[in-house]
């Protein structure tokens, strides 16, 4: 009897962690409310804002023309949400998921972040461990850039990440910058990726079918604007901490 109890245990706690992993349990999951009231008109700054688009809502409980004319892909991350337009109308807006820490721009692999800046859609995997994927364009030659003078990579990575870019190909994946940021599905409820952009599956199939290779994708933070601080990796503070320290106490040169 006693066996027969923890086996039964055995069990119940291994269901459990399998519901725990990363994209699984997608219909258990509670979805949070998003309403439009909480989406102000102007929220995608100048570039991506049309004081006409609330006038057009009711394309957003239409069928999706295929092939969709001018796609263009605008994420809030804030606001949790994806923005689906097509020339300036909007034509979705769909709720999404990102990674642990989903406010602050991506730096390097591993750290968690959803990156900011101009991408475009430079892949498509019908076949993805979460459903379906659409490859984003990180990094850009903005990342490369900062990362070359950050140290992340090295002149040749650089070099080979704006060529990528310049010819509208999916740039190096596998440097210390990190890679493989992707919109693809696997189902929402709370910020479970390592910085990709999570949506629900049906949601990522309507995105797949009306999009292709090259759509711009434009990821925005949401924050209030302010004036932003360089971005810098704590390795390079603490270096830099350390050089002025050692002037200060005229050890030019010599290790503290």
């Amino acid at each position: 009897m006693l066996q027969k109890t923890s086996t039964t245990t055995y069990i119940v706690l291994l269901v459990s962690l399998v519901l725990m992993l990363p994209g699984c349990g997608d219909k258990e999951r509670k979805l949070p409310r998003y309403s439009l009231k909480l989406i102000p008109p102007f929220d995608l700054s100048r570039s991506y804002s049309n004081c006409q688009w609330r006038s057009n809502l009711k394309y957003l409980y239409q069928p999706l023309p295929k092939p969709l004319k001018d796609p263009k892909i605008v994420i809030n991350k804030k606001r949790h949400i994806l923005y689906l337009f097509s020339g300036e109308t909007l034509m979705r807006i769909y709720p999404i998921n990102l990674g642990p820490d989903p406010l602050n721009d991506k730096i390097k692999a591993g750290d968690g972040r959803t990156p900011e800046g101009r991408f475009f859609i430079c892949s498509k995997n019908p076949k993805s461990k979460y459903y379906k994927a659409l490859g984003i364009s990180y990094p850009s030659k903005e990342d490369a850039l900062r990362g070359l003078r950050m140290g992340f990579i090295t002149k040749k990575q650089y070099d080979a990440i704006i060529f990528a870019i310049d010819h509208g190909k999916r740039p190096p994946w596998f440097t210390k910058l990190g890679g493989a940021v992707c919109i693809h599905g696997g189902g929402i409820g709370w910020d479970w990726t390592r910085g990709c952009i999570a949506l629900r599956n049906q949601d990522v199939q309507e995105l797949f079918e009306v999009t292709s290779v090259g759509t711009p994708v434009i990821i925005i933070s949401g924050l209030p604007k302010r004036e932003k601080r360089p971005v810098v990796d704590p390795s390079v503070i603490t270096t830099a901490n350390s050089e002025q320290k050692r002037r200060s106490l005229g050890l030019k040169g010599r290790p503290l």
